[in-house]
């Protein structure tokens, strides 16, 4: 037989007993992670986020979690993912806006994060100052345009902005989490953990061993 095939004709509970003890075969081999990093930079890059580390703890405790360390690279990609496609708040980010975030405390959750951001705006500026926000800022030419420019970004809570893009962050941060561990619950399932032993040559001479125990 097979290796395989002598670990399917085991009693049930001889096989969960192999399966058991070495049920972190894949995750304590690998970075199993690596992956999902990838995925998720990839996703977060398609929306303008740009990942520069990755933190996380799991899974079994109620401080467990996932969180990352970057800032917005694009602001027409991430304005549009939160969905705001106003051409002049869209030109007015791209301009002057920085949003980013970093890892703070002892936990690895989303709740432990800093975020700091730079959202110069039109409220900022006293009326007779406004020219010198045009001038900065402003990608028109004619008064008509900057003055609709600025009549159009005063209408914005932009207060309210920063919590909605810091909830947006957090959003991907317990998505990231999730993806974690629904690749750990894979790394880890009977199938991939059989198939890694059986992989590796070492099936034989756990079932030999096995077999010697209970002899």
């Amino acid at each position: 037989m097979t290796p395989v095939e002598r670990f399917s004709s085991l009693p049930a509970r001889r096989r969960d007993e192999i399966l058991d003890k070495h049920r972190q075969f894949n995750t304590d081999h690998l970075n199993w992670w690596d992956s999902t990093y990838e995925d998720f930079k990839t996703d977060m890059d398609a929306i303008g986020i740009d990942v520069d580390k990755i933190y996380f703890s799991g899974f079994w405790s109620q401080g467990d979690g996932a969180c990352f360390e970057g800032r917005v690279s694009d602001w027409p990609k991430f304005l549009e993912s939160v969905g705001y496609t106003c051409a002049a708040l869209t030109a007015l980010a791209d301009a002057a806006w920085s949003f980013k975030v970093e890892h703070r405390g002892h936990y690895y959750h989303e709740n432990c994060t800093s975020f700091t951001s730079d959202m110069v705006n039109p409220n900022g500026y006293y009326e007779g100052a406004l020219e010198d926000f045009v001038d900065n800022y402003s990608p028109y030419s004619t008064d008509i345009q900057n003055a609709a420019f600025v009549a159009i970004l005063k209408g914005y809570d932009y207060s309210k902005l920063h919590d909605e893009f810091e909830e947006a962050f957090k959003g991907h941060m317990r998505k990231l989490y999730r993806s974690l561990e629904a690749e750990y619950d894979s790394q880890t399932s009977d199938e991939a953990v059989l198939e890694a032993l059986h992989a590796n040559d070492m099936l034989t001479e756990i079932i030999d061993e096995l077999e010697s125990e209970h002899a």
